[in-house]
């Protein structure tokens, strides 16, 4: 499978609300998560675990729609927008990009850049 047939069953996972087998099946062992400028994730585990906490709290999930997508070598870039509703935080809406980098065909670094 080439790189942009798995982005796009990446997303599509997403957006079916797969995310943890997605990343059971994408994600390197030796992942690393960034957002902010912080790491916030070292290895799939703690992905995986810091994915289920944002997702304790969501009353209802609203939206989740791709805007864009791009392919490189070793890098493919998802432009989404989110809307949900959160149990403390109310309605959220959001534009995010993920950038994802690839080794041995499994995502070694996912990089999330938001206007919240």
């Amino acid at each position: 499978m080439d790189l942009e047939s798995k982005l796009n069953d990446l997303n599509n996972m997403v957006l079916n609300g797969e995310i943890l087998e997605s990343m059971d099946k994408y994600y390197h062992p030796d992942c690393v998560v960034i957002e902010k400028n912080d790491v916030v994730a070292n290895g799939i585990q703690e992905a995986k675990d810091r994915e289920s906490s944002v997702f304790e709290g969501v009353e209802a999930w609203l939206k989740s729609e791709i805007k864009s997508t791009a392919v490189g070598d070793n890098v493919t870039m998802t432009e989404w927008h989110f809307e949900y509703k959160h149990r403390d935080f109310g309605h959220k809406k959001f534009d995010q990009v993920a950038v994802q980098h690839w080794k041995d065909g499994k995502i070694i670094s996912d990089r999330f850049y938001a206007l919240y």
